[in-house]
């Protein structure tokens, strides 16, 4: 399923990526798109919006991803923040959606690959420990409203905190911990 979504984005961006030109030092205010420029920025658009959904709907199963997933996340991340910085102007993609997913690609990236082996060691706790549970299961996805997300993943800081620290190591809590907050962000929750 996972390779599929991601062959899926692949071509959507691939297909936009043909009409491509590169728009460095150009004011997004001032840019007139071509026809075939804000095709390629829908396309473009369209991808990020699979490559997101896909972000929410694989969050929780992050333990179980290979090398290759973790390779093909990478690649579909700079693709897509390639398009997304070539197309800035076109069909109202403006700097903040380039931030935005270079915020997700980096969470995403970390969680695969840096936070992986500590992942893995997670599990074994994952029957035992709700904040465990709540860390690879919470999921706008699941009918939960933003309020009580918001509120599971504050309140489970701290002992997701010590948990990762007992289970791999205090340095691995130390690596994390900007990259929860940064999910705390990507949530929107203040």
């Amino acid at each position: 399923m996972l390779r599929l979504i991601f062959l899926l984005f692949s071509t959507l961006i691939l297909y936009g990526s043909a009409f491509l030109e590169e728009t460095e030092g150009v004011n997004p205010g001032e840019r007139i798109c071509t026809p075939d420029e804000e095709r390629a920025a829908q396309s473009c658009k369209n991808g990020v919006t699979v490559l997101s959904a896909t972000f929410e709907s694989i969050q929780g199963q992050h333990e179980t991803f290979t090398a290759s997933d973790h390779i093909g996340i990478d690649q579909n991340c700079k693709t897509a923040l390639n398009c997304l910085k070539t197309n800035v102007g076109c069909s109202r993609i403006t700097q903040e959606d380039v931030d935005l997913l270079k915020r997700k690609c980096d969470y995403m990236i970390y969680l695969t690959g840096g936070f992986y082996p500590c992942s893995q060691k997670l599990v074994e706790r994952k029957a035992t420990s709700a904040c465990v549970r709540n860390f690879f299961d919470i999921s706008e996805e699941r009918g939960t409203s933003k309020e009580e997300i918001c509120a599971a993943w504050s309140q489970n800081r701290a002992c997701l905190k010590w948990t990762v620290r007992d289970v791999c190591s205090r340095s691995y809590w130390k690596q994390y911990k900007p990259f929860w907050m940064l999910r705390y962000q990507l949530l929107k929750c203040t």
